[in-house]
């Protein structure tokens, strides 16, 4: 029972990344542009979002995420991510 739980878990890490580019708006991901983050990667700072302290989304970039998790797009040109999208879950009380 235990190893067929670990597999469960282990297979929906496997999905849901993938998953997850069905939801993402075209203007912010291409198919590869997009992945899953730890939200504490993510700070908030005057410009808007900053992750991983180089890249910066201000608040036009900034969307509501559709699960539970920080989502970032970003594209790679010439060694620097650019950022497209980020995705932060809504706030609930």
């Amino acid at each position: 029972m235990k190893t067929f739980a670990c597999l469960l878990t282990v297979a929906q890490l496997i999905v849901s990344p993938a998953g997850a580019h069905s939801w993402y708006p075209k203007e912010c991901c291409s198919d590869n542009d997009c992945r899953p983050v730890p939200c504490a990667e993510l700070t908030k700072i005057n410009l808007g979002l900053m992750w991983r302290r180089s890249v910066i989304c201000n608040d036009t970039q900034t969307r509501d995420s559709r699960d539970q998790f920080c989502h970032v797009c970003i594209k790679s040109h010439a060694g620097l991510d650019l950022p497209i999208c980020v995705f932060i879950p809504l706030v609930t009380s």
